[in-house]
């Protein structure tokens, strides 16, 4: 049987850059805080240093920081009426495991979207008239600006050690970025990593075509680096192993070096590592979520952990998948398009592109 632990405000299943943000700032909030993550706690000084760290076998080939698909995976199929086979191998995704999660070994691309992509539909019709999108394609505009996100954008490039170089500033166009960048309320708070020959040989090629290059935003400090929080960053050292690797500099952003330290050092917040989060669990009456049920798997113990506030921060699918298997929300049903759990952007279609209106309706 489980063993039912104390009530706390919040519970988070997997820390990695949503769940340690979040971390952080609810339990500077003072809401007492919980995070369950399957991994354990790499420490970078040891875990990342070189020469082990380089072992191009060990983390690109046998992807050592990842989801284990032979233990834990996902099924596929392409359509419902197919029966759905396991995934063994990691190919286009890598979602990662441990403290940290897939912030310790992404290559650090941290591209805004422009106000166009949050309103795709609306700008297609305006443009084309409302009968040029097909009535089953799923496209939609979504339920926030780039207006309301730009606060948090910032905010994020300013945690995160981003380098780069703004393109536009507040509506105005400036030489070196990207002219068709959003509006931002102010730089990126490092300048653009050095570029390499093949980006030397890009740009003037580019340049004589009549394009626009500019350097990529990355979450790569160009320069020792202080976040707001007091964080501390190295200096990128362009060796190459960035992308499935932690970083041997202490360069690359990731919320082990910058926002999941900060929230360990507040009494508010607990880590337990090696939770497996196995349910979520409701009420009586199904109607609220009262907490998670998980496992320690070093010994199997179970435990129950009751929470007014439960945040699924693990990968998004991984999100979906433990959805489901509570019995969680309704599932999306691409036939029909009803449902949200599933849906791409977990928002309820468009009235116009449902393709069976009085048949989802019933």
């Amino acid at each position: 049987m489980a063993t039912k632990l104390k009530e706390v405000d919040v519970v988070i299943v997997g820390l990695g850059w949503t769940g340690g943000i979040l971390s952080k700032e609810l339990s500077e909030a003072g809401l007492k805080v919980v995070a369950l993550e399957r991994g354990g706690l790499p420490d970078p000084a040891k875990d990342f240093a070189v020469p082990n760290i380089r072992d191009e076998l060990r983390y690109v080939v046998r992807h050592e920081m990842m989801q284990n698909a032979a233990r834990d995976t996902l099924t596929v199929r392409n359509n419902p009426s197919q029966e759905a086979l396991p995934m063994r191998r990691l190919g286009s995704f890598l979602p990662g495991e441990g403290v940290g999660g897939s912030g310790n070994h992404w290559s650090g691309h941290t591209w805004r979207w422009t106000d166009m992509e949050f309103k795709v539909r609306s700008i297609y019709e305006r443009r084309y008239g409302k009968n040029f999108i097909p009535a089953d394609m799923t496209i939609q505009d979504w339920g926030i600006t780039y207006d309301e996100l730009e606060p948090y954008y910032d905010k994020f490039e300013y945690v995160a050690a981003v380098s780069g170089k703004a393109g536009n500033l507040k509506g105005q166009i400036v030489a070196g970025g990207n002219p068709f960048e959003a509006p931002r309320a102010r730089e990126y708070p490092l300048p653009p990593l050095s570029p390499i020959l093949a980006s030397v040989m890009f740009e003037e090629a580019t340049k004589k075509l009549g394009y626009h290059p500019f350097p990529r935003p990355s979450a790569n400090a160009s320069r020792a680096y202080t976040t707001p929080d007091g964080a501390k960053y190295g200096a990128c050292q362009y060796c190459g192993f960035c992308q499935r690797f932690g970083c041997e500099a202490n360069a690359k952003g990731s919320p082990l070096v910058s926002v999941i330290p900060i929230a360990m050092r507040n009494p508010n917040f607990e880590l337990r590592t090696h939770s497996w989060a196995t349910k979520v669990i409701k009420d009586s009456d199904g109607k609220r979520v009262t907490g998670v049920a998980y496992t320690n798997v070093l010994n199997g113990e179970e435990f129950e952990q009751p929470a007014n506030v439960v945040l699924l921060c693990a990968y998004a699918i991984n999100n979906v998948h433990l959805m489901l298997l509570s019995g969680t929300g309704a599932p999306y049903d691409p036939v029909g398009q009803t449902g949200v759990v599933g849906n791409l952007i977990g928002l309820q279609p468009h009235p116009d592109q449902r393709r069976h209106e009085k048949g989802a309706d019933k």
